[in-house]
């Protein structure tokens, strides 16, 4: 298989933290689709909110009048393959998990699914998932059938916030929340 192919054939299953995005008018482009900028936002979105509510990431330079103590992560790589448009007025489902942990960078991957419909609220799925409780009304059995629309990502270099140094390594909490996004590559995804 391809790495385009394995990339295409992604599921909800694949991904381990989600979170709901509704579209705006304004991130449509001519075309009337979704302009290829909004995805690298809306992987931002996804990684920096599981950073800041579940890892303790302060993305804050001042905080109460002193600096921050936690690193910041810095963009050193990204990427995006296409397979179908998404649009306004959608709502989308955002989907996370961790491909890599090094000594101090993080390489994620974002799969884009959409467009939603709600389901009946209570619908549970957190045994061994990520899911913002705001969220939980839009998952559905239908979601397990649907394709991705996007997957991309990019990998962090974690550094010392004020010197702009690499750290040594990534602070113990931060690898543990990391560690809890992990999945594994298949044995034909590690082939490619």
């Amino acid at each position: 298989m391809s790495a385009s192919k394995a990339l295409a054939s992604r599921r909800i299953q694949d991904y381990r933290y989600f979170v709901v995005y509704q579209t705006n008018w304004n991130d449509n482009d001519q075309y009337s689709h979704l302009n290829n900028s909004v995805y690298n936002f809306l992987f931002d979105t996804v990684i920096n909110k599981y950073l800041v509510e579940h890892a303790g990431i302060d993305p804050s330079p001042v905080r109460e009048g002193k600096r921050g103590e936690s690193p910041i992560g810095l963009v050193v790589e990204s990427h995006a393959a296409f397979f179908r448009s998404l649009g306004f007025p959608n709502r989308l489902l955002l989907a996370m998990k961790v491909v890599k942990i090094g000594q101090s960078s993080v390489q994620y991957e974002v799969g884009i699914f959409g467009p939603l419909k709600a389901a009946a609220s209570g619908f549970d799925r957190t045994s061994n998932l990520v899911i913002d409780p705001r969220d939980a009304e839009v998952w559905a059995d239908s979601l397990d059938e649907q394709t991705v629309a996007v997957v991309g990502g990019f990998t962090h270099v974690f550094v010392d916030k004020e010197k702009r140094k690499s750290l040594k390594q990534l602070p113990e909490s931060l690898r543990a929340a990391l560690d809890r996004l992990v999945v594994q590559p298949s044995r034909q995804e590690a082939r490619l």
